[in-house]
């Protein structure tokens, strides 16, 4: 009988990092943190052409970037046209950066457009491309192209960031999380899902 071969002390230790990085990619894609309760009411409109379809790759409350934020990360190719979801005022935006990257010191550097809802909230649309904003000043419409999709700013990926807020800053209670028209019927969004935005 052939006795198995041991491994060595380098392959054993190269297993254990391997699987230490791997359960630690699980905890940092599968696991998220709780986020606010504010819910909209409105329906929006996914922020991409009818009938196309995209895959949410970080979710409400996730740990890469998401820590108790209710934002969505959609998987977009760079220059992927972006719609409004809500009509509105533009508000501000920025769109001179040709810059991103992993660590956080690449998080001023994202171009966005912000539109300002009737009610008072915001939208907001992250990591758009250099000059990728066409609307820069007054009202745009629900469905209008408002921007190009990048990976400006704090990125992994390309994809586009979106949330919706009651005040502009970072708290929890500050975002609202949002409903979304799908050809699977009015929806929260969730990490691993893909969606379709209906034609009509």
């Amino acid at each position: 009988m052939i006795k198995p071969r041991k491994l060595s002390r380098k392959a054993r230790i190269f297993l254990v990092i391997v699987s230490l990085l791997a359960i630690g990619v699980g905890i940092l894609f599968f696991y998220s943190t709780p986020v606010t309760e504010n819910l909209d009411s409105y329906e929006y409109d996914l922020p991409f052409k009818k009938g196309a379809k995209y895959k949410i790759v970080q979710g409400y409350g996730g740990l890469f970037s998401h820590n108790h934020i209710a934002a969505l990360d959609i998987e977009m190719p760079v220059g992927t046209p972006v719609y409004a979801s809500r009509e509105g005022t533009v508000y501000r935006y920025k769109d001179d950066s040709n810059v991103g990257g992993f660590l956080p010191k690449y998080k001023s550097k994202a171009n966005y457009i912000i539109i300002k809802h009737d009610d008072g909230s915001f939208g907001c649309y992250w990591h758009l491309q250099k000059n990728g904003v066409p609307v820069k000043s007054g009202r745009v419409s629900k469905g209008q192209q408002i921007g190009l999709s990048g990976a400006t700013g704090q990125a992994l990926n390309p994809h586009l960031h979106f949330s919706v807020k009651k005040m502009l800053n970072y708290e929890m209670n500050s975002f609202v999380r949002t409903k979304f028209r799908t050809t699977k019927g009015v929806l929260l969004l969730e990490r691993g899902e893909t969606y379709e935005r209906p034609i009509d």
